[in-house]
């Protein structure tokens, strides 16, 4: 009795329709799960070793802040700060800075002209 076996494609196109529509799901959740955000300014220390961003998110009616910096040989962004709400301010009148120190050792945080919040680089 002869056996005949079916040989098997090495494209299976069930796996493969399965695997783009399971990252087509998880891809419409993360756009669905992160929140709108817009770069509010981007710094480069007066050294010219680091570089810091501001970044403002709406979750709900109230924006929400983060603060990153990288070294300049560096991709990898760092969080230094979130700062969920400012309900010091009305947000419509909020404006947001970030400012370095003319020693690159300090980063300040600014709404309005005042600081909020000051991170020191010479604590690390």
């Amino acid at each position: 009795m002869k056996r005949i076996y079916k040989k098997k494609s090495r494209l299976n196109l069930k796996q493969l329709g399965f695997s783009v529509f399971t990252l087509f799901i998880v891809f419409v959740a993360f756009k669905i799960l992160t929140p709108p955000s817009s770069v509010v300014e981007r710094i480069q220390s007066f050294d010219g070793s680091k570089t810091a961003r501001l970044r403002k998110f709406y979750y709900v009616s109230q924006p929400s802040y983060k603060i990153d910096y990288r070294e300049t040989d560096k991709l990898v962004w760092l969080n230094l700060l979130y700062l969920p709400s400012y309900t010091n301010v009305p947000h419509e009148t909020a404006t947001e800075s970030i400012e370095w120190s003319p020693d690159s050792e300090r980063l300040d945080f600014r709404i309005n002209g005042t600081s909020v919040w000051t991170y020191s680089f010479s604590q690390e």
